[in-house]
């Protein structure tokens, strides 16, 4: 490949560059201590911006240096491999700054820019990893760089929700793609049995996407949950509107607030597209899911799976006595939520739970 080093007026850097993002693993965040530095050096030292800022590394088609207007001509052609792999908050500082400079005036700060034209797709994930350092970037946002969440994208893409989803770091939306990896990861056969349940995956979520990313290129047991995804996301939503419901008393979500709260209503529940009034902790929700586990019947041939029951009729059936399972673990821990997820009985109780209302289904259909 080529490279081009050179240093560049932070005037002249194109505002257009701001449209070339994609291969950044990190969406920018004005609230980053990283960011603001950037801007206390840009506002106070500019005549030393480029000694104190790492500047911008740039992905392109071509790079070369038109010697006639002295200037150098960048390529960009293509948004899955080409734009600004690292740097983003330093351009976004740079542009915000000249935005607000209402007089014109010409800054006489200068910028470090590196270009590396005629990159391979999969070296881009690799130097994005390595170059993002100064605010670590999380294994799920190079996960979404190699393009290993396609197949999670491709089911989800017609949910309404699909679109609220956080794949990159620093992304502003309301559900991150670590829970939702959570949620499946609960359901896989491979790993858990009738004696052998998730506990140890609470609370662990970097945990389950370096799993995920361990799999990304052979295949496993994500690739046949994936297949399911819209049903176990909406059936995760389902169980805490059912717990809701039921006589859960003045039980809290929180080391401070109750589950029925003034603060809780009008709780979202992205996957339903719904509202409740009261949340329920995590510590709750989890153990309930993975219940469910006993509703599925793997295929691992199929690289898919079925339910035993629809979820729509078992869930009426255990819902009472999945919360009275709960709530009985949550007193014995002292009313701790997050330690209830970590509960070994807990996954056990809401596992025999479903199990036990499946086997009655299963007989009173003879």
């Amino acid at each position: 490949f080529r490279l081009g080093l050179f240093y560049c007026p932070i005037d002249t850097v194109p505002v257009d560059l701001e449209e070339w993002k994609d291969v950044n693993p990190r969406e920018v965040s004005t609230a980053n201590p990283t960011y603001r530095a950037i801007s206390e050096t840009l506002t106070s030292y500019p005549e030393r911006f480029f000694e104190r800022n790492r500047g911008l590394t740039i992905s392109a088609k071509d790079v070369v240096f038109d010697e006639k207007r002295k200037q150098v001509v960048i390529e960009l052609s293509d948004k899955k491999l080409h734009g600004l792999i690292d740097g983003g908050h330093t351009l976004r500082a740079i542009l915000e700054g000249r935005e607000s400079d209402g007089n014109g005036a010409s800054s006489p700060a200068s910028v470090f820019i590196k270009v590396l034209a005629g990159l391979e797709a999969d070296q881009i994930a690799e130097i994005a990893g390595g170059l993002n350092r100064s605010q670590n970037v999380d294994l799920t946002a190079l996960e979404n760089l190699k393009g290993h969440f396609k197949q999670l994208q491709d089911v989800l893409k017609g949910e309404l929700y699909s679109d609220k989803i956080a794949y990159r770091m620093n992304e502003d939306k309301p559900i991150d793609v670590k829970e939702v990896l959570y949620f499946l990861a609960v359901f896989d056969c491979t790993k858990y049995t009738d004696s052998a349940h998730p506990t140890r995956l609470f609370g662990r979520k970097e945990g389950i996407v370096r799993e995920f990313a361990s799999q990304a290129s052979t295949g496993g047991s994500f690739k046949i949950l994936i297949t399911r995804a819209a049903e176990i996301l909406r059936l995760r939503d389902e169980i805490e509107k059912a717990v809701v419901k039921q006589n859960i008393g003045r039980f809290k979500a929180s080391k401070t607030e109750r589950i029925k709260s003034k603060k809780n209503k009008g709780n979202e529940l992205f996957f339903l597209g719904d509202t409740i009034d009261g949340r329920i902790p995590l510590g709750w929700i989890m153990p309930m899911l993975g219940g469910f586990r006993a509703n599925v019947d793997w295929n691992q041939a199929g690289e898919t799976f079925a339910w035993k029951v629809p979820n729509a009729k078992l869930l009426p059936a255990c819902i009472g006595r999945l919360v009275d399972c709960i709530r009985e673990i949550h007193v014995s821990e002292k009313s701790r939520p997050e330690h209830v997820g970590r509960n070994a009985t807990a996954w056990r109780l809401c596992y025999e739970t479903v199990q036990n209302s499946i086997l009655q289904h299963q007989l009173a259909a003879k």
